[in-house]
């Protein structure tokens, strides 16, 4: 009996130190980190998309709990380089990769009172492709659990601690890169200010890190934009209402809602409009989102062309996203808009 408790007691003790160095190290950013974020905020730094990983949905509500906030944008990685007016206090990003109505819904409903909110909602036409899987975001305690307890975490934590040995003593560290600091891990490929708003390596520091380019568009569908628009045959009906109850709930709260759709380049609109297994669904899109969003009293803004709003081929960096001057021309219109509903 003693050597089965002894047996027990040590493997519970080797399975406690697992999950302890798992959790510390946190090899693939399943761990929400709120001390990092503290210490982005006090020191007046940015914060590391390592030090992020996938708990987008915690980093988000982080944001918008720490200011102010009377108007917030919500939708895909899109719409992350909508930012706050120089001085601006009130405005928060609260967009992210992997974001979908399913998770707006959540999002608006974990969301703490605060004064009526000015909501500009960026809809993608691929959120209504079924075959869009949207990933974790916001692990369950019991995903973080297995995954803390898990051997592949454990092996590559291992790796990680060999690499940077710091990491044994400390979970992260200031650098400063180009004019400002950022509070990270290894390597900043991209970037978050404490508005939600998001900055690329590149931004930072463009002698250190190249800007990336555009993958050229070859008619693959299946590695087109991550395959978001693959197989896509029709309006997806569950998606479509999982929106309509976002809405509702905004409407219930007595918010004031903007809706778009994100910016195309010239080429790639011509893309989505002219393909014959991607026009019919794109433009169903286009004449359903007007009436789903005046059907809650809300407005919505023409924004996919990224040629009428002035934006230039060169400031879509990979061809999807837009860059922070047209993403200004963005936020220009959607307060225009605004400001005429009131």
């Amino acid at each position: 009996m003693r050597r089965l408790v002894l047996f027990v007691s040590l493997a519970l003790a080797l399975l406690s130190g697992v999950g302890a160095f798992n959790w510390w190290i946190d090899p693939f950013g399943e761990v929400w980190k709120p001390a990092a974020v503290a210490e982005a905020r006090k020191a007046g730094c940015l914060l590391s998309q390592e030090l992020v990983g996938v708990r987008y949905y915690s980093f988000k509500l982080d944001v918008f709990e720490h200011r102010p906030t009377r108007t917030f944008v919500v939708g895909s990685s899109r719409v992350l380089k909508i930012a706050p007016h120089p001085g601006e206090q009130s405005f928060a990003n609260l967009g992210y990769p992997g974001s979908g109505p399913e998770t707006i819904l959540k999002l608006f409903r974990a969301l703490p009172p605060k004064p009526a909110q000015t909501v500009y909602f960026g809809v993608e036409a691929f959120w209504l492709n079924d075959t869009y899987v949207l990933p974790a975001t916001d692990p369950s305690d019991s995903s973080i659990a297995e995954y803390l307890l898990s051997r592949n975490a454990f092996e590559r934590s291992v790796e990680l601690a060999r690499q940077s040995h710091y990491l044994t003593s400390d979970r992260w560290q200031r650098a400063t890169i180009g004019r400002g600091c950022v509070i990270q891990r290894n390597y900043p490929s991209i970037a978050w200010r404490l508005d939600g708003s998001r900055v690329w390596s590149w931004e930072l520091d463009p002698k250190r890190y190249p800007k990336f380019g555009a993958t050229p568009y070859t008619g693959d569908l299946s590695t087109w934009r991550n395959g978001y628009f693959a197989d896509w045959h029709s309006l997806d009906e569950e998606r479509v209402r999982a929106l309509e109850q976002a809405l509702s709930l905004a409407r219930t709260r007595g918010w004031h809602v903007v809706g778009f759709a994100p910016p195309e380049p010239p080429h790639m609109l011509h893309v989505l409009a002219t393909d014959p297994r991607l026009a019919p669904q794109w433009h169903g899109f286009l004449r359903l989102m007007p009436r789903v969003f005046a059907r809650y009293g809300f407005t919505w803004v023409s924004l996919e062309d990224g040629r009428r709003l002035g934006c230039r081929s060169n400031q879509f960096p990979d061809a999807f996203h837009t860059d922070a001057a047209c993403s200004l021309r963005v936020r220009d219109r959607l307060d225009e808009a605004a400001r005429r509903a009131d």
